[in-house]
């Protein structure tokens, strides 16, 4: 019976948000992972992200980059329980799930397009389990995951300031 009990919650276990990406230039995510979408936010990395020096006013993601997102949707405030990552499977940039509302830009706005050559960050953020982020960027035509650099932060005087990593 103990070894039951056992197996019962070894299969509940939670599963971080892993996100693959695919797609031409229309960006697609697909999830993998026990948590529950709360939230997902598309941002462009512009080269003032990139300055050494610069004050950020908090640690969150809208603070650290220097334009707002481009894409955001969040689990809307009447439903339950947001769908888990794998229920929703696969989500393509600009189009909304079932469940969820679009408040970046306003809803019922088509997003900006994705340019190629520009590198861009996603973050997803679940509940129930840890959420993911990451760079991408179109390259030929397709969707793939990059690497980018981004400065590090630092508290300074009361303020958190972008400094080299290492």
């Amino acid at each position: 019976m103990v070894l039951a009990v056992f197996l019962i919650a070894g299969c509940n276990r939670e599963r971080p948000t892993q996100v693959n990406l695919e797609g031409q230039s229309i960006p697609q995510f697909t999830f993998l992972g026990s948590g529950n979408l709360n939230e997902f936010s598309v941002y462009i990395v512009s080269p003032s992200d990139l300055t050494i020096g610069r004050t950020v006013e908090s640690l969150s993601t809208d603070s650290f980059f220097t334009q707002p997102p481009l894409w955001r949707i969040e689990v809307q405030t009447d439903v339950p329980h947001a769908g888990t990552v794998e229920n929703i499977g696969r989500l393509t940039y600009g189009v909304l799930p079932r469940g969820y509302r679009q408040t970046i830009p306003g809803e019922g706005t088509v997003p900006p397009s994705i340019s190629s050559g520009k590198q861009y960050f996603f973050e997803c953020s679940t509940v129930n389990a840890p959420g993911t982020r990451g760079f991408f960027q179109i390259i030929d035509g397709k969707t793939v995951r990059v690497q980018v650099n981004l400065p590090c932060l630092q508290a300074r005087n009361g303020k958190e300031i972008t400094v080299p990593c290492g």
